[in-house]
């Protein structure tokens, strides 16, 4: 079970490290963006249960922050154009820990991932959330030697270019809305449901000071990264 729950944590981390994708010169969104979370596969029930249904994200002017709710655990990444850190909160039953990373360290850790073999924008479009979304398809090469292939809808009038330190997808020209990445058994799926424009407070970007920096192999190690499941 904790085998789980770290590898959906650390894939669905890795996810929307990936998300925040754009080129276009246009005015910089700013709001609230809720994302239907669907988990796929061959997956205990009990664990199913225990995955996110939600993600919310927000954008300000140079700040974003992307929150998961996990029923026994709550995650919140934060990033920061002008330090050029993604910072990952994640309350576990009262287990306040913090893994920092900056866009060297996002970089690394993406050529271990594996490498993006090409990006293909078709044709086809989707209308979500109310805007228009166009389709691409991400090729990707594992660090085993297997390709993925990743659909993803992105909106070109959502622009978040601001945040291209952690940009994955440097083809894709907007905010994607929808996308699945499968790893194994599991599948995960991400839609938009809804789109705010608004400003942000800048009070949901703060660090608490009560969380214990650790690194993603500590985690894995504190929540059975190592061993059995359990």
């Amino acid at each position: 079970m904790k085998n789980l729950m770290t590898t959906f944590t650390v894939l669905l981390t890795a996810m929307v490290i990936s998300m925040p994708v754009a080129k276009a010169q246009k005015a910089a969104f700013t709001g609230t963006v809720t994302y239907d979370v669907t988990v796929e596969g061959d997956i205990p029930e009990q664990a199913k249960a225990m995955m996110p249904t939600e993600m919310k994200a927000k954008f300000s002017t140079d700040k974003q922050s992307m929150v998961l709710n996990f029923g026994m655990m709550e995650q919140k990444t934060i990033y920061d154009v002008a330090k050029q850190e993604a910072d990952i909160l994640m309350n576990v039953m009262g287990q306040k820990l913090l893994i920092k990373n900056n866009a060297t360290q996002i970089e690394d850790s993406r050529k271990k991932e594996g490498e993006t073999l090409g990006v293909k924008v078709t044709d086809e479009t989707a209308t979500i959330a109310g805007f228009v979304c166009k389709k691409a398809v991400v090729s990707k090469k594992g660090k085993d030697g297997s390709s993925i292939n990743i659909d993803v809808f992105f909106a070109d009038d959502l622009d978040v270019s601001r945040f291209k330190f952690s940009n994955n997808f440097p083809e894709i020209s907007g905010l994607p809305l929808e996308f699945t990445m499968k790893n194994g058994p599991m599948s995960f799926k991400l839609k938009a449901r809804s789109i705010k424009k608004e400003n942000i407070a800048e009070t949901e970007f703060t660090i608490p000071t009560d969380y214990k920096v650790v690194t993603m192999e500590e985690l894995q190690g504190m929540f059975g990264g190592g061993g059995g499941e359990q």
